[in-house]
């Protein structure tokens, strides 16, 4: 129970970031989903069941700033936070490398399920968009996935389970 609350701080607090202070860091019209990383960790460490709540409850949040695609952030979200958490048992995810490889193919499974959900694209702008933002995107916050796995391994390390 304390762990599910932990997270959903964990999950404010990078929401807030992410409609706030994320924007600055946009490069070529990109920028890192701290909130989709956030819930990827979560599958990881936590499991699907709650990777898959969270995801939903923290999509809905984030589809409060786009009306006209109400839902589709949250089950992006959720179907992703599912997967990964519903995968985890099968690849050995301890290792910093494999949680970046597991955020990248996450980040662009999510948003190849928004872009095919989202009424403003149509389907033939769904391959440009995917290569566009997609890839970019993907990278960037497995970029940033780096950096937070690097952090969770020095914590378990200073702090054991």
């Amino acid at each position: 129970m304390l762990t599910v609350l932990r997270h959903i701080l964990y999950l404010a607090l990078v929401f807030i970031l992410q409609t706030t202070w994320v924007r600055h860091l946009q490069i070529g019209g990109i920028q890192p989903d701290l909130v989709l990383l956030t819930v990827i960790f979560i599958a990881l460490l936590g499991g699907h069941v709650e990777a898959a709540l969270l995801g939903f409850a923290i999509g809905l949040c984030q589809d409060a700033y786009s009306p006209q695609d109400l839902g589709l952030n949250a089950l992006a979200k959720a179907l992703v936070g599912f997967g990964v958490g519903f995968g985890r048992g099968g690849i050995l995810a301890d290792t910093a490398q494999v949680q970046v490889a597991v955020v990248v193919v996450a980040v662009f499974a999510h948003d190849m399920i928004y872009y095919l959900g989202s009424g403003a694209a149509s389907m033939s702008d769904v391959p440009y968009l995917l290569i566009r933002f997609g890839i970019g995107r993907a990278i960037y916050t497995g970029v940033i996935g780096i950096f937070i796995a690097w952090l969770l391994q020095i914590r378990r390390q200073l702090i054991p389970t």
